[in-house]
């Protein structure tokens, strides 16, 4: 039996997964694909000196590497709000579901949802929160696909999502606009379709998007190797699951303690962590704590890297720091901290463009929102995508709000609201919405755009 720890790991693992999606049951996967042999902590053989991976190099214009498994999808029948008209049905391996209302006014939002453990089955989510009465009361169509697999599959929801267009328009027309909105992996599919497919679509939102793109998985890479450094206790990546599940979910919390009372080695992580994800700010604590077993997830559920997300995972280069007064410095973390070298096989944004980091090329309108304690998808992972847009010159394209709260997809109906309307009237009437520069020190970021502002915030009112 799995200890109580592991079920309740990858419990909140799938909460985290659930929180970007409108409910459904997931499970914890088998796994899934072959990859060459290896643990990755070296430079791998060249190909022909191992197994050819089961992922197959994307063609014909396709974004997504499959993980090779195939899951019944969930019947996507819906009932329609009042005013509008529900549609259904399956594209190959996955769902869908479109809503479109009675005084439609000819605009598309696609809908992207967020990561979920490969589970039983693929299953549609509605938009969250209140974005789907918003749109239909505002006379906006939307469309939402399951996607054809689950897990980290970010190029696979942009390539169904793109079918599910195709849809869409062979069966009603082409729209005047069509919005992309994504949600953690979500906002992985919507930076692939703006530098990928721009053409198609009129402006994005992503909210606690993983804008990224494989800088996710490294991040979480991090997470595991250096808890690995600081606690003493090896992660076996490349011995199966019962073993680093043990190892991670037994012999680690005994080693680094837990939020509310870590050991020396957990207050080193705790540091550590904060600095990689951007150094003080409000409500770190509190994601710390969401997220301190719960990022060891991924890669408990593929410890032996056979998805290319996880073979194309790597910490290589990373420079860590740690603040002062903890007995070791900046030097002694970079220099103990094991790293994880990528898959050349799965890292080649040729053959696996849903496996590189994303690019910033994008040319049309891009909003954000970020909460500041996201330590599942770090909001440094916006602060690294501002930086690639800027090199793109495509700096006025893009738009990035923080909300002050300690989790992930942690936003009121107000915040969402606000950010709906904002990029609307920027697609549509050419004003560009305000944003946060978050660039510099995060201490005080967010209170312009966080409506309501949260208990026990930080900086006051």
């Amino acid at each position: 039996m799995l200890p109580r720890l592991l079920v309740a790991a990858l419990a909140a693992f799938v909460l985290v997964a659930a929180a970007c999606d409108d409910g459904g049951k997931s499970s914890p996967p088998s796994p899934v694909a072959t990859a060459p042999p290896g643990d990755g902590t070296e430079s791998p053989a060249p190909a022909s000196a191992t197994a050819a991976p089961s992922w197959a190099p994307v063609a014909d214009g396709r974004l997504g590497t499959s993980t090779g498994r195939t899951l019944p999808i969930r019947a996507p029948d819906f009932a329609a709000l009042p005013g509008a008209k529900a549609y259904f049905g399956t594209i190959g391996r996955a769902g869908y579901r479109i809503e479109i209302p009675d005084d439609w006014n000819g605009g598309l939002v696609m809908y992207a949802h967020g990561f979920r453990p490969s589970g039983e089955d693929v299953y549609v989510s509605n938009p969250l929160g209140p974005l789907r009465g918003l749109f239909i009361s505002q006379g906006f169509a939307w469309a939402a696909s399951s996607y054809s697999e689950n897990f980290y599959v970010p190029g696979i929801g942009a390539d169904d999502t793109m079918d599910l267009l195709a849809k869409f328009e062979a069966d009603f027309g082409r729209p005047e606009r069509v919005y992309l909105v994504g949600e953690s992996m979500g906002g992985n599919v919507v930076a692939l379709l703006l530098e990928h497919q721009p053409e198609r679509f009129d402006g994005a939102l992503a909210v606690c998007g993983a804008l990224g793109g494989q800088e996710e998985i490294d991040y979480l890479a991090s997470w595991a190797m250096v808890a690995e450094y600081l606690s003493g206790v090896e992660v076996p990546i490349g011995k199966g699951p019962a073993p680093m599940a043990l190892a991670l979910l037994t012999r680690m919390p005994a080693a680094l303690g837990d939020p509310e009372s870590p050991t020396e080695a957990g207050e080193r992580f705790r540091s550590v962590m904060r600095e990689l994800t951007g150094g003080e700010r409000p409500f770190f604590e509190e994601g710390f704590a969401r997220q301190f077993q719960t990022n060891f997830a991924l890669l408990i559920l593929d410890p032996d890297r056979r998805t290319a997300p996880v073979a194309a995972a790597t910490n290589v280069g990373v420079e860590y720091d740690i603040g002062d007064d903890f007995g070791i410095g900046a030097d002694d973390v970079n220099g103990g901290v094991r790293r994880l070298a990528a898959n050349p096989l799965a890292r080649d944004g040729t053959a696996h463009p849903d496996a590189v980091p994303t690019t910033g090329r994008i040319e049309r309108p891009l909003l954000t929102l970020h909460n500041t304690g996201d330590l599942f998808v770090p909001i440094t992972q916006e602060v690294a995508y501002k930086e690639k847009v800027e090199d793109a010159g495509k700096g006025d394209m893009l738009v990035q709000r923080a909300i002050r709260d300690g989790g992930h997809c942690l936003f009121s109906d107000a915040e969402y609201t606000r950010a709906w309307n904002d990029l609307v009237r920027w697609v549509e009437d050419g004003e560009k919405p305000a944003g946060d520069d978050l660039t510099g020190d995060l201490r005080d970021i967010g209170k312009q755009f966080t409506e309501p502002r949260r208990a026990g915030d930080p900086g006051g009112r």
